[in-house]
């Protein structure tokens, strides 16, 4: 039986869930899922992308991802095949880890957003000794909610949920916290998503969005013209030349730039860039992307950002309806 189309909205949040296969779990120890974080914080950069929430288990993972206008399945295939690399060189096998395709759900409510963020922070009650204090438990976005830890990876956007709580960021946690308790870890269905209702709408707030989106339509011609522009480089040079090493870091941060602000395949940027093999370009996609610190390097990236940036909601005195 063939896959159905997988759902996927670049402009609206996700339930992401991975699974492992059932013989194995997902992470055998405290390092994997420091790996795994690592990874995830990797890719987020890479794609410019946001993660909302996260909660590792010993099987699984939940994420509430944010693509920001990026492509979600690049990004999950990234993660997903990074890990399981890591995975297998570390326990010497070989094969699957993951249980099928990842899940996503997509979130395109108010409400959805809220219910998934308390659920996903309310999985270590599964947890010994977490049933209690799922603040408490490492492996998740909800002490970093909660203002006890720092977020180490500098993974979590946290303003957007708990901007819908207060406009004082103290407040907002208090709130949350209150909000995550009353939802418990339950299933989320028409009756808990009532349930966010009639606790939001305890005493009105205003909130202002911290969500934005970037529209991933630039021409690439566009980003090489500027990348020649700003290194002072003849634009047919940048595009021509194959064996020029002193032109490769240029043509790097072309390719990283394109990868990430056009949504292309590697196959796409090879037809624009041209005289190139899908692992020359995956080279120099890499190679653009551990370039992105440099201060020209992080110029045109900001300035391709804010002029593709649109904001997805506006200030409201009732988010939820």
């Amino acid at each position: 039986m063939a896959r159905s189309a997988r759902k996927i909205n670049p402009e609206a949040t996700h339930h992401i869930m991975c699974r492992s296969i059932s013989e194995i779990n997902l992470f055998r120890d405290d390092e994997d899922k420091r790996e795994y974080l690592i990874r995830m914080a990797k890719y987020k950069r890479k794609y410019q992308c946001s993660i909302l929430a996260y909660c590792l288990m010993s099987t699984h993972v939940h994420i509430h991802f944010d693509p920001q206008g990026c492509d979600m399945s690049k990004f999950m295939q990234s993660l997903n095949l990074s890990y399981v690399l890591y995975y297998n060189r570390k326990y010497n096998r070989h094969g699957h880890l993951y249980q099928d395709r990842y899940k996503n759900v997509v979130i395109e409510d108010d409400r959805y957003n809220l219910a998934v963020s308390a659920y996903i922070h309310n999985n270590p009650k599964d947890i010994s000794g977490y049933k209690d204090h799922v603040q408490d438990y490492p492996f998740s976005s909800y002490g970093i909610y909660t203002g006890q830890v720092k977020d180490e990876y500098h993974l979590i956007e946290p303003r957007y949920i708990l901007s819908k709580f207060h406009q004082t960021p103290e407040a907002a946690r208090k709130l949350y916290i209150e909000f995550v308790s009353n939802l418990g870890h339950a299933e989320i269905d028409q009756k808990l998503l009532e349930r966010v209702d009639s606790f939001i709408h305890k005493e009105p707030y205003e909130y202002h969005s911290e969500r934005y989106v970037y529209k991933r339509d630039i021409e690439p011609e566009a980003i090489i013209q500027a990348v020649a522009e700003k290194f002072d480089i003849p634009e047919q040079d940048l595009i021509k030349v194959k064996y020029d090493r002193s032109l490769s870091h240029i043509k790097a941060i072309s390719v990283f730039l394109i990868r990430c602000l056009c949504n292309f395949s590697y196959k796409d940027i090879s037809k624009v860039i041209g005289n190139l093999t899908l692992s020359q370009i995956a080279k120099l996609n890499n190679k653009g992307f551990k370039m992105m610190n440099h201060p020209h390097c992080k110029d045109l990236l900001s300035a391709f950002l804010k002029k593709r940036r649109v904001c997805t909601n506006s200030t409201s005195n009732n988010p939820i309806t």
